[in-house]
């Protein structure tokens, strides 16, 4: 009896180590599994995320009926018209998604958020365009020198007359004056404005001036605030001297962050009520091209003339380097955006990822007026001088 006890227990361990050993195996065949298609998903999202494209498709065509005093940019995935006659925006298939009219000499956009101002540099016009309406025409008591919008509508105009210039905020939507802030210089004492730009909320304003004086040059730039704190110092809240070199741009990344740009360097801002330095990168190179977007600052050096002595670099907001390196391109014209960095030139396009993986490399048959990315992924317009193409990179 007992020997059947012991034989019936023995058997009931082995059928134990047997259903053991059974999902020890389905584990590790279900880890290896998992593991593999890590693995699988991995290669692939490296693949399409570093992919190198020699070639393209055409995926829709429109012949281009307008003259060559026509530009075209980037506009929200779709693409901005304009020229001296009017702008408009229009989609991948040509369909017009609104328009405004006007008649200018000089036409200059700039586009933030939801916004776009066109003005007619000098003259004593511009136009705000919001995608809803026909614009909102405001005119000028003094010749416009340059303009710059924010992503609230609100314009910073630079007005200019022969001794003395004047730095205007408008709000165009405004329904009592649409004049909110006049700040008066004067060219003798503060010197030739270079540069300015006007903060996201439109709350700060910077401006960039060079000014001469017994053969000596001298640099500046003077920070202003248009809240409670800039009020009770006549707006003016901070200044910078940049005795050596040239602030000739400025570019607001923030609220309350502002990148000067100067020939051989670029210098951080914060705190747009109280303005102190806090990041510098001098370079032993000229810069060549300097750019931003939502994330990064992308400065390229080198030595004019010489497409083989150039180095693109990225940084984030906080002045981290986190990219360096050798570009070969030629290019006349250079657009930051969604994570790459396009170069054109008459008949050639490179495209840069801001990880330093070349994306798409192409020598054009026709010249190439513009190439410019669209709201799909790998899609691209390609206008040349007679046609409007969506196309897709393939190759």
């Amino acid at each position: 009896m007992n020997n059947l006890f012991e034989n019936a227990f023995e058997e009931g361990n082995r059928q134990k180590e047997k259903k053991n050993r059974k999902k020890v195996l389905l584990f590790c065949l279900i880890g290896t599994a998992v593991i593999l298609g890590i693995v699988v998903i991995f290669a692939v999202s490296f693949y399409f995320v570093n992919r190198s494209f020699s070639g393209y498709d055409v995926v829709s065509e429109k012949a281009r009926k307008d003259s060559n005093g026509v530009t075209y940019v980037p506009y929200q995935g779709n693409l901005l018209k304009y020229s001296r006659d009017g702008i408009s925006a229009i989609d991948a298939s040509g369909e017009v998604l609104w328009n405004g009219g006007y008649e200018m000499e000089h036409p200059a956009v700039e586009m933030r958020g939801d916004y776009v101002m066109v003005a007619d540099i000098g003259a004593k016009k511009f136009y705000v365009y919001n995608g809803e309406d026909q614009g909102v025409c405001i005119e000028t008591m003094l010749p416009i020198g340059r303009a710059k919008i924010c992503e609230g509508g609100k314009v910073a105009v630079l007005v200019q007359d022969e001794d003395s210039d004047v730095i205007n905020i408008y709000d165009p939507y405004s329904t009592v004056d649409p004049l909110n802030v006049e700040i008066p210089t004067n060219v003798a004492d503060d010197g030739y404005p270079l540069d300015f730009d006007l903060s996201p909320d439109g709350n700060s304003f910077v401006i960039s001036y060079m000014l001469v004086d017994n053969g000596s040059m001298q640099n500046k730039v003077c920070f202003y605030n248009f809240t409670e704190v800039g009020q009770d110092q006549n707006m003016l809240v901070g200044g910078k001297a940049f005795e050596k070199t040239i602030p000739s741009h400025i570019g607001f990344l923030s609220d309350d962050r502002v990148a000067i740009f100067c020939e051989d360097r670029f210098t951080l801002f914060d705190n747009m009520k109280k303005p102190e330095q806090v990041f510098e990168k001098v370079f032993d190179k000229d810069v060549k091209s300097a750019d931003f977007d939502e994330e990064n600052i992308l400065i390229i050096t080198g030595t004019a003339g010489n497409a083989e002595d150039q180095t693109v670099y990225l940084y984030n907001f906080r002045g981290k380097e986190e990219l360096a390196q050798k570009i070969p391109y030629s290019y006349s014209n250079l657009l930051m955006s969604d994570g790459e960095i396009i170069f054109t030139d008459d008949r050639s396009c490179h495209i840069l990822r801001k990880n330093g993986n070349e994306k798409f490399s192409f020598e054009f048959a026709n010249k190439c007026d513009f190439f410019l990315p669209a709201s799909k992924d790998n899609q691209y317009y390609y206008l040349d001088e007679v046609s409007i193409q969506l196309v897709k990179l393939s190759g």
